[in-house]
């Protein structure tokens, strides 16, 4: 997984109980795992502590979350493995390009490929997005105001032009589509077509 998305600088595989099976060797969580995994059950945690580094959570599903540092010292990643008995978290870089669009799948995939007989494979790609929309949402904690002149709010233009990005990028949106088809789970395949009929609608009206 790292090879394939290097921006995963460290990485930590645990079971449902907080025993870790796996860790790379410069990353020390066995002090913080268990809370961590504790506000990720809880879905409405807003903060997480780990390895002395505080990251506010940006999503937290039960399958998913994405939390990260507000002064520049990485993000965190994690997912369950389809069966849910384990999950991977991932410390991405902070200069990681396109990292809050990229990550996810990457690790998600990885997990995945943990069980046995699994299909999932990463889908190898040269593809290298700018980070700079990323930042203006990611590390704006403030409401940006409009000049009346203007007809877009900056801060959700840039958002759309992230959003564009990842469709573009063959490890974004095709990726994550594809890792849904592979494990054929039908409820996220039920609201991704839920979501394509609104997007129809709205392109034809």
């Amino acid at each position: 997984m790292q090879k394939h998305y290097s921006d995963a600088s460290e990485v930590v595989v645990v079971n449902r109980s907080g025993k870790i099976l796996y860790s790379t060797d410069n990353w020390s969580v066995k002090r913080d795992i268990n809370d961590l995994l504790s506000s990720w059950g809880s879905g409405n945690a807003q903060s997480v502590n780990l390895n002395k580094i505080r990251y506010s959570i940006l999503q937290m599903e039960s399958e998913r979350f994405i939390a990260t540092n507000r002064h520049k010292k990485g993000h965190l990643v994690g997912t369950s493995t389809p069966d849910g008995d384990k999950y991977m978290i991932a410390h991405i870089k902070p200069k990681a390009k396109g990292w809050y669009h990229m990550a996810y799948p990457a690790i998600a995939r990885a997990a995945a490929m943990i069980e046995k007989g699994s299909k999932s494979k990463f889908i190898e790609t040269k593809v290298d997005l700018s980070s700079e929309s990323e930042a203006k949402i990611i590390h704006n904690t403030t409401p940006i105001l409009t000049p009346k002149s203007m007809t877009v709010d900056p801060v959700l233009k840039a958002e759309i032009e992230g959003f564009l990005e990842w469709i573009k990028n063959p490890q974004g949106l095709s990726g994550y589509i594809s890792y849904y088809l592979q494990q054929n789970d039908h409820n996220a395949i039920s609201r991704l077509s839920n979501i394509y009929e609104e997007l129809y609608r709205i392109c034809n009206t």
